[in-house]
């Protein structure tokens, strides 16, 4: 958990993730981009000349992320367990030399213009790079439509001004990188030194002891599995979880049984026939003309058979094409008029239409379908169904909500009513079980209202959602955070794998250090091999540069150590990697840079800021300063 998160963490603020935020959800606001702030700035988490990072700025960075970590992992996010880890300050550190390296770039006059910015979002537009670019362009006007625009910021948490210093930045970062990586060469040592490392080749020899040397440990106790359980407390702790008792009142679950009065179908099929009948559709195109006088060419060039977009594009127009659509669809009502008494394949002359002549040509005519009740009876049915189901279930509630004023308990004002009440959880606010898994009685609305409610409290019957559907809530029971119980559904099962595989390990760990000893002590590798059951291998000409594809039987950690030793014979081709040692090179120059930034512009953070945005409390910091995290076997020469 805390490998993804500090992963994630560190390529938060990172050029790269701010341009992709930037180019896909930027917009371009009124007046120029240049927005500079001058002084410290109040509640600044981190300050550098001009730019500045609010904490409220801070705090959508934060939830944003938060909300991302958990849907990739599909676990809470481990805040308490981060911050023991220091992803706090390393959070901080990152963005504030970020924010140093772009003030750097507007010092030295690295900065984009008004119409450079305008210009990149146009043609961000423009080519469809940025679908939401597109959404707020008009492409006729050559402007971002502003109510559009508006909305797309408030959408994504951005102020105009936030955008605005978020586009001239990315873009600067961009050109920047692009000079810096055309300006540079890496001497040649550096390749050769690389070369040297990579090619770096080693001869081992090696045995691993096999686990199923190691008996199957005894089934662990209650209190060997409790003991893990505290053990591992910080990784097992869940959010607050409840048990519920639900009851609900459902119109969709209620309407297959309602009896329907065949006469009461007839009924509704005589009121409403027009909703039953299926219009004639009509597949055309329609040619406006500016002279009328191109009447007769455009006819022709249909009458040909051409392609009508080509015969619109040859006097000047667009041509308007419509797919099975009812004449109620047609924009032009008098060219509708005319284009419904043709027939397919036709081509018509001059048509008046509503606002310029036009051509007409039908190209598909499917006929329309009277209304049947036949063919209806189905529909009607079901629509009477839940119409008499909305009423049932809310005569129901409405007698279930009597019954529970008298003091009847929710289960049994339920059964009286014949409603049933389903005991559910533990669950979080979100509706999920330990799997993972959300129970269909658990909507949105009821999860809101039930973790409002004090232990022991009831809802009234409140509607869902949906019309017709209620439901009334009982909290049975509030779970502070903490790790599971055994008893929960696969807590006992997991353990007790957990507690099989630590207790191997630990056997593997202690035949590991026997061997080691047996080792030193003089004995050959063949000798302590055989005395664990194990056999000698080994992998000669092994090189860091093809490494890799021998981690899948080696492990990543035997390789580590593997070329952690002395060095052995190196051979180097420079050519080959010099384009690796470009890229390395270059990545130690963008670090020495940003370093450069943070010593010359010397940027401010507020730690106290940072927790303050990321709901960080007193009691928390306390329980993280008055912890300490935590700190097959093989051999190998």
């Amino acid at each position: 958990m805390l490998r993804l998160f500090r992963a994630f963490a560190k390529s938060w603020f990172g050029p790269v993730i701010m341009g992709l935020l930037v180019l896909a959800f930027g917009i371009l606001g009124a007046g120029g981009v240049r927005s500079v702030l001058n002084g410290r700035i109040a509640q600044a988490v981190v300050q550098a000349g001009s730019h500045t990072v609010t904490e409220p700025q801070f705090q959508k960075m934060f939830e944003r992320n938060r909300q991302s970590y958990e849907e990739r992992t599909g676990q809470a996010y481990p805040l308490e367990e981060a911050l023991k880890e220091g992803a706090d300050k390393g959070m901080l550190q990152d963005l504030a030399q970020q924010t140093a390296y772009q003030e750097m770039l507007t010092q030295s006059g690295i900065r984009p213009s008004d119409d450079v910015v305008a210009t990149e979002l146009r043609r961000q537009a423009e080519s469809g790079q940025s679908p939401e670019l597109a959404q707020v362009f008009d492409s006729v006007t050559g402007k971002f439509k502003p109510q559009l625009l508006e909305q797309m910021l408030r959408s994504n948490g951005l102020s105009d001004q936030e955008f605005q210093r978020e586009i001239a930045d990315s873009i600067a970062d961009q050109e920047f990188g692009s000079a810096a990586r055309q300006g540079f060469e890496p001497p040649r040592i550096y390749a050769a030194v690389q070369a040297a490392l990579l090619m770096e080749t080693r001869d081992v020899t090696y045995f691993v002891i096999p686990a199923a040397s190691i008996p199957h440990p005894p089934a662990p106790t209650d209190a060997q599995l409790n003991a893990l359980i505290q053990q591992f407390r910080d990784r097992l702790m869940l959010p607050e979880r409840r048990k519920l008792t639900v009851v609900r009142f459902s119109a969709k679950a209620l309407a297959p049984s309602m009896p329907v009065d065949p006469a009461a179908v007839r009924q509704q099929f005589e009121a409403q026939k027009a909703k039953y009948s299926k219009p004639e559709l009509r597949s055309l195109v329609e040619i406006p003309l500016n002279d009328p006088r191109m009447a007769p060419a455009v006819q022709a060039g249909l009458a040909r058979g051409l392609d009508p977009t080509a015969v619109a594009k040859s006097v000047g127009v667009d041509a308007i094409s419509y797919a099975d659509q009812p004449q109620s669809a047609i924009a032009d009502g008098k060219a509708a008029a005319v284009a419904f008494t043709m027939q397919a394949g036709q081509v018509s002359g001059p048509v008046q239409g509503d606002f310029k002549t036009v051509i007409l040509k039908v190209t598909k005519i499917t006929p329309g379908q009277p209304p049947d009740i036949d063919a209806a009876r189905a529909q009607i049915v079901a629509d009477l169904q839940q119409t008499e189901a909305v009423d049932k279930v809310y005569d129901l509630s409405q007698k279930f909500e009597d019954l529970r004023q008298g003091g009847a308990s929710l289960a049994d004002a339920a059964a009286k009513v014949g409603a049933t009440s389903v005991s559910v959880g533990p669950v979080s606010a979100d509706g999920k079980d330990l799997t993972g898994q959300v129970n269909p009685a658990l909507t949105p609305k009821l999860l809101k209202g039930a973790f409002q409610l004090q232990a022991g409290g009831d809802s009234d019957v409140e509607q869902d959602a949906d019309k017709g559907e209620y439901y009334a809530v009982h909290v049975d029971q509030v779970i502070p955070p903490s790790p599971p119980g055994l008893d929960e559904k696969g807590v006992r099962e997991f353990l007790t794998q957990a507690y099989y595989q630590q207790a191997i390990v630990s056997a593997l760990q202690k035949k590991a250090s026997d061997a080691t000893a047996a080792l030193q002590k003089g004995q050959s590798f063949d000798q302590v091999a055989a005395s664990f059951g194990a056999h000698v291998a080994h992998q000669v000409g092994l090189q860091r540069v093809t490494a890799q594809q021998y981690q899948g039987v080696l492990g990543q950690e035997f390789l580590a150590q593997i070329f952690s030793q002395k060095p052995g014979q190196v051979a180097a081709v420079l050519e080959e990697v010099r384009q690796h040692a470009l890229d390395d090179y270059l990545k130690g120059v963008q670090q020495t840079v940003a370093d450069a930034s943070v010593k010359m512009v010397k940027p401010s953070t507020d730690l106290e800021l940072a927790h303050n945005a990321m709901g960080v409390d007193a009691a928390m910091l306390a329980r993280v300063k008055a912890k300490t995290p935590a700190g097959g076997a093989g051999l190998a020469k």
